[in-house]
């Protein structure tokens, strides 16, 4: 366990220690943001993780707050800190009015640095600058006090600041005496409402693109990074679903391949996609059966009418293969498709997304166009085929530019008025040196097949004939 302690800590997310790598255990790090951003949230991540694989004993000072509420707080997010075995020392001070309760706090945590804590967190740090009033004062306590005993005994501080105004200049004061700064943000407006950024680490390059999460019961998840560990685990067993019908190639290509993204846009007047709707459902639910390709469809909406026939026949047969989510994004602040039973894509290896629209609706194309480039990222690294599906409307008259350019394949459907059926155009595509355009009901042969070979499989008719 010595071997473990004398070693570098952890963050709060494991997918930033594999970008940025262990932090030296004599840093000082800095989380700042407006209150409820998931700043405790993240000490409180920090902290478990460094006790559970490091083997530290850590001193949390919670200022203004109970500390039963700290212990609620850990154990909501799955982060028990009765579960420790007394590694972690809790250190109460609901208020901090003058500089003999500040000379207290460094007092008590001096001693257990002593006995041999080797993790400080102070909850939140802003209370004791502004008790110590002059700038003077606040340095020397920063500075004397906090980055020397990090810096003498091999202890990583996190201060824990709340911005409360635009140009603090406390804030300023800490962000230049730290060695790592973690900027974190709330937007309840935004598709992805929480993120983190890095903003500084000494020696090594900050991290400028924000980094979004998710903090639910299950702790903290970040949703635009993938662990090195999960990509290799859940790829070797990802599996290429070869296109047998040749008119289906002229659309899709010869195969999918692990992590293949398709973008399917639907012009107006078109209202769906005819056949080839039918072929993919189909197509999937063989794959399902005979090789054990694990689907997930995700509507968004508030609400949905009715299953398509296709999909209700596909999912008695499939049953535990076959994952269908209606997300209500009304009542939620993270509309994707981390949620409710396709919250692991890892357990996903073809998705079906539908409903964008109503997110544009909601929260505007540009904040859909950062959700597909950012799910883009995290279905091609986890290897996941997906499938996402726009409807332009007069409330959404243009596509999210992102399903262009980040798509692998890219099939418009218009309709063809004079033939009472959709044109199914490829406008990018490896396999499509120039636009390629094909009437959907050139594909009733390939799914007339399909139907056959699942008969033949569970023994009964899928789907009356016409449907």
């Amino acid at each position: 366990m010595h071997n473990e302690v004398t070693r570098g800590r952890l963050l709060g997310i494991k997918e930033i220690n594999e970008l940025v790598g262990d932090v030296p255990p004599n840093y000082v790090i800095l989380l700042e943001g407006p209150p409820g951003t998931g700043k405790t949230s993240f000490a409180l991540a920090t902290v478990y993780r460094n006790v559970v694989e490091r083997g530290c004993k850590a001193v949390y000072v919670v200022l203004n707050e109970d500390c039963r509420k700290l212990v609620s707080v850990g154990r909501s997010i799955g982060y028990d800190l009765g579960s420790l075995n007394n590694s972690v020392d809790i250190i109460e001070c609901p208020t901090v009015s003058d500089e003999y309760l500040v000379d207290m706090i460094t007092e008590e945590v001096s001693k257990r640095i002593l006995s041999g804590y080797n993790l400080v967190v102070i909850d939140s740090v802003t209370p004791i600058l502004k008790v110590l009033g002059t700038y003077s004062k606040k340095r020397a306590w920063l500075h004397t006090v906090v980055y020397k005993i990090a810096s003498a005994h091999e202890v990583m501080v996190i201060l824990i600041a709340d911005t409360l105004l635009k140009d603090d200049p406390d804030i300023s004061l800490l962000e230049y005496l730290a060695d790592v700064v973690i900027e974190m943000n709330y937007n309840p407006k935004s598709v992805f409402p929480r993120w983190l950024r890095i903003k500084k680490f000494r020696t090594r390059p900050a991290l400028p693109t924000p980094i979004y999460f998710t903090l639910s019961s299950d702790g903290i998840k970040p949703i635009n990074l993938v662990s090195k560990e999960l990509v290799r685990k859940v790829r070797r067993r990802r599996k290429e679903i070869v296109i047998d019908s040749p008119i289906v190639k002229k659309l899709l290509g010869p195969s999918l391949k692990p992590g293949t993204q398709v973008g399917i846009v639907i012009k107006e007047p078109a209202t769906g996609l005819g056949y080839f709707h039918q072929y993919l459902v189909l197509k999937l639910a063989l794959e399902a059966l005979t090789r054990g390709v694990r689907v997930g469809i995700a509507y968004y909406g508030s609400s949905r009418k009715h299953v398509l026939k296709e999909e209700e026949v596909a999912s008695k047969l499939l049953r535990d293969k076959l994952t269908i989510v209606q997300v209500d994004f009304t009542g939620r602040q993270i509309p994707h498709h981390l949620v409710k039973d396709i919250d692991k894509p890892e357990d996903i290896d073809v998705l079906i997304v539908t409903g964008y629209e109503k997110l544009t609706e909601f929260y505007g194309i540009e904040e859909v166009n950062r959700m597909i480039a950012t799910y883009h990222e995290t279905d091609s690294s986890l290897g996941v085929i997906t499938f996402r599906i726009y409807r332009i409307s007069p409330h959404t008259p243009q596509a999210p530019s992102s399903i262009y350019s980040m798509s692998d394949v890219v099939i418009e459907v218009t309709l063809n008025e004079e033939r009472g059926c959709f044109n199914l155009r490829v406008v990018k595509g490896a396999h499509a040196r120039r636009p390629i355009t094909i009437l959907d009901t050139e594909l009733e042969p390939a799914v007339m097949e399909l139907r056959r070979k699942l008969e033949e499989l569970v023994g009964f008719e899928v789907l009356p004939r016409g449907v």
